[in-house]
């Protein structure tokens, strides 16, 4: 039920989300190998030009690029990682020995390790979600490489095609590290803050105001740390590759991480995307974290019944 309950959360909080997920795309791939030279013109330059920009290019509704991979990707990464870490936290894995106050090594531990499986079980997810919110219909606004699939099923069904199962996890080496830094600063922050909210009756009488409270605490804290390692994801997923499955602009994720800086800088490479980043992740986080605590609550109360 814990890993249900994960999934369904993560999707609640995706959709509300992923507008700003295709803004955060579509920045992080703006200017790549210092394709845009025109900074001034760039078309996603920051949120109210990238909003302006999708809208023309693709109404109202391109806000909502890659709606259906993002859904798919939310619920098997969230139903593995938080299914993990709350099994692994009704069993007293967390605690240290006869003592109710939270490990902090052992939090962001089994945090890492929640981000690697979550990884596992979504990186064919992540990967259309990424090539499916970067597409543009019009070429003026089209940024990075553009794979034309026509849906989900349409890209799971054109990966496997041209590059067989394996092609499928392409970028994996990418994916786990934003997955691991994401997740254990992510679960580890929540788990700290509640327990500190925790200690004030106010918080105390309240799951709803400390999921809120932790989860604003949490998102931020997260984007600072998972950015450049989201950037990185997010190139080389969305890079062209060739007839043997190999990446044309990256090797690996240490090249990558080279030719960002090299070609955009630290700040301006590696934290590309950082506003809209932000804006998805703090409400993600807020929503995610808040119906996983409501569901467990209502869970909790189904059982005693």
């Amino acid at each position: 039920m814990e890993f249900c309950l994960g999934g369904l959360s993560g999707m609640c909080a995706g959709f509300f989300s992923n507008p700003f997920d295709v803004m955060k795309t579509r920045q992080q791939l703006q200017g790549e190998l210092m394709n845009a030279k025109d900074v001034k013109n760039r078309p996603y330059k920051n949120i109210f030009r990238a909003i302006q920009s999708i809208v023309i290019a693709e109404g109202w509704r391109g806000l909502q690029k890659g709606l259906s991979a993002q859904l798919a990707f939310q619920f098997t990464l969230n139903s593995t990682r938080l299914g993990i870490y709350q099994t692994l936290d009704d069993y007293g894995f967390l605690k240290r020995d006869g003592n109710e106050k939270i490990s902090k090594f052992r939090c962001v531990a089994v945090g890492a390790f929640c981000g690697l499986m979550g990884a596992t079980t979504s990186c064919p997810f992540y990967m259309i979600k990424t090539q499916l919110q970067s597409q543009s219909d019009n070429a003026k606004y089209a940024v990075g490489y553009q794979h034309h699939h026509k849906g989900l099923i349409d890209g799971l069904k054109n990966i496997y095609t041209s590059n067989g199962l394996k092609g499928l996890w392409k970028g994996y080496s990418a994916i786990v590290p934003r997955n691991i830094v994401g997740s254990s600063v992510q679960l580890s922050t929540f788990s700290a803050c509640k327990e500190l909210l925790m200690r004030h009756e106010f918080f105390a009488n309240s799951v709803f105001f400390t999921a809120i409270t932790s989860s604003f605490a949490t998102g931020f804290i997260t984007c600072i740390f998972m950015t450049p390692f989201d950037t990185a994801a997010t190139r080389m997923f969305n890079q062209p590759l060739d007839a043997k499955g190999k990446g044309l602009l990256y090797r690996n994720i240490f090249d990558c991480f080279f030719k960002i800086a090299k070609t955009e800088g630290i700040i301006g490479g590696f934290y590309k995307g950082f506003g809209p980043n932000y804006l998805r992740i703090a409400p993600q986080h807020l929503l995610n974290l808040t119906f996983w605590e409501k569901f467990k609550e209502l869970n909790r109360q189904f059982k005693q019944r």
